[in-house]
């Protein structure tokens, strides 16, 4: 059976005469009134029996497409696959409206296995916006038009007046949804308006209250403002002829954010342009935001950052690490050192700890940076190292190689202090949640531990002895969504463990402007 339903060739197929095939018994008729006038708690249990009836397997016409129905609502992803069987026999049968629960099906289960959707049936959810999940291209609008189905671009037009219906609706109604802290609102701003703000924040970006709008002008097919607010911009104007293009968001706090921001382009289907991420030379900062950090450029550095290759048996490999030395380090000076992850990222940290070691406010430290590991392996190779569940072998070697090896290294190379208490790890993201199996799988080599947004919460069986733990210095964005969530769990875990910690909420999102800005008061915290 092809993706819509029909046979090979393209013909629909005439099904067998009622006279040749057994007629669904009573029992399947029964329990498919039932299921439509039960409640919506006893739907489920009564759909399982109707998917053990023997009988449901002859099912046709427009019994086929009430027991798919049946089943794709209230029967979850393990019975979509009966229900889209029932649906193509149903559409076969010439039912209207079954090829729409075969197209529902089916790209609900692509989706579930990790696929992009093939119809385009499956609409999701994204700050409040209705957005169309990814479709794969397989299949064309003939096809979407036998099974009943609008074409992409209508499906797209129809989301797109829905979403600035909703935004309209916010706009006028004020305040956040229920469970949101960022939503799109939208004031039909006029071209002229909206050029005019632009002329007067060149950035392309300002604040009205607790509202923060995007102006920009590109050619491009469509414009996102990454990294954090990854809402498509509307054009403005004069039709598709306009370049101009905006995007207005209520945000919680929004006084106290600070957002990094760049304008990046999008093709005709909303996708990045060439796939990639964009620059982030931007960055809007509110009147009660943290302040600025102080930062050097690379050529004002008054300490010494050298790149190592550190030979690991572990890794079965060698390993590039990106060493930072304060003025004037000497290997006798035995200094707290920091061994962080993703060195091969790490310049950015770099600038605003060697400002703050020059001008006293951070003390002075030795960072040893190891490098993620290289592009080209197979898989998520970054996340296999950093955290346990994902490769365990590649995980255990990993550990290995930087609590023993790089150590190991850093202390006969330069000098730096083995004293638990002067020993720290570090890292953001993947790499916070690298931070904090360290720090709980050899709690007795290191004091600090300074994880940042770690996707990953606390395991509830996880042994955390609160006596000979460290300090755990934790950091995330209001606006990281399940980033968030990770982390202030990790800070409840520790505060009902009366584990040492301290917890710093900022309204950000993902976004590297917030680590950079923490580490070096997260280091004078530990060794000021």
């Amino acid at each position: 059976m092809a993706s819509d339903g029909t046979t090979s060739d393209g013909e629909q197929p005439t099904g067998p005469s009622s006279d040749d095939v057994p007629q669904p018994d009573s029992e399947v008729a029964d329990l498919l009134a039932r299921i439509e006038m039960a409640e919506p708690s006893e739907a489920p249990m009564l759909v399982q029996l109707l998917a053990r009836t023997p009988s449901l397997q002859q099912a046709d016409g427009p019994v086929a497409l009430r027991a798919a129905r049946a089943l794709s609502v209230h029967g979850g992803p393990q019975l979509l696959s009966i229900a889209g069987e029932l649906a193509a026999r149903a559409h076969r049968d010439g039912q209207a409206g079954a090829g729409v629960v075969f197209a529902e099906c089916t790209d609900k289960m692509s989706l579930l296995s990790g696929r992009p959707q093939q119809f385009g049936t499956v609409v999701t959810r994204h700050l409040g916006d209705l957005v169309l999940a990814p479709t794969d291209g397989s299949v064309d609008d003939e096809s979407r038009n036998r099974m009943g189905l609008p074409t992409l671009a209508q499906r797209r037009t129809e989301i797109d007046r829905r979403n600035r219906e909703l935004a309209r609706e916010r706009a006028e109604d004020g305040g956040l949804p229920p469970g949101q802290r960022i939503c799109r609102v939208w004031h039909d701003p006029s071209p002229e308006f909206l050029a005019a703000q632009l002329d007067a924040n060149p950035a392309g970006c300002w604040n009205d209250g607790d509202e923060l709008t995007f102006v920009c002008r590109s050619d491009a097919a469509g414009v996102l403002p990454g990294p954090v607010i990854e809402l498509p911009m509307w054009r403005v104007g004069n039709g598709d002829d306009s370049d101009l293009w905006a995007l207005s968001v209520r945000i919680e706090r929004l006084p106290e954010a600070v957002i990094g921001y760049g304008f990046w382009p999008l093709d005709d289907a909303g996708s990045l342009l060439g796939g990639q991420r964009g620059p982030v030379p931007h960055r809007f900062r509110g009147p009660e935001a943290p302040a600025e950090m102080p930062s050097h450029r690379d050529d004002e550095l008054q300490g010494t950052t050298q790149v190592h290759t550190v030979d690991s048996t572990s890794l079965r490999s060698k390993r590039k690490a990106t060493v930072y030395l304060p003025p004037q380090h000497t290997a006798s000076e035995r200094l707290p050192v920091l061994y962080a992850t993703d060195g091969n990222m790490i310049g950015p940290y770099l600038r605003r700890l060697d400002a703050g070691i020059t001008n006293g406010t951070v003390p002075r430290f030795v960072l040893v940076g190891a490098h993620a590991a290289p592009l080209g392996g197979y898989g998520n190779e970054r996340a296999m190292e950093y955290l346990p569940g994902f490769d365990n072998d590649r995980f255990d070697r990993h550990q290995r190689f930087f609590v023993e090896e790089l150590t190991a290294w850093a202390e006969q190379s330069l000098g730096v202090s083995g004293d638990r208490s002067q020993r720290g790890v570090f890292g953001a993201s993947d790499g916070g949640g690298h931070a904090l199996a360290v720090g709980h799988m050899h709690r007795d080599k290191f004091g600090h531990v300074m994880a940042y947004s770690t996707g990953m919460p606390p395991n509830e069986r996880m042994d955390w002895n609160s006596a000979k733990a460290p300090f755990v210095h934790l950091c995330a964005g209001t606006l990281e969504g399940g980033f968030h969530q990770a982390t202030e769990a990790w800070a409840a875990w520790l505060h009902f463990a009366k584990s040492p910690h301290e917890w710093t909420e900022r309204v950000c999102g993902h976004d590297l402007i917030q680590w950079i800005e923490e580490l070096p008061r997260a280091v004078t915290r530990a060794w000021g």
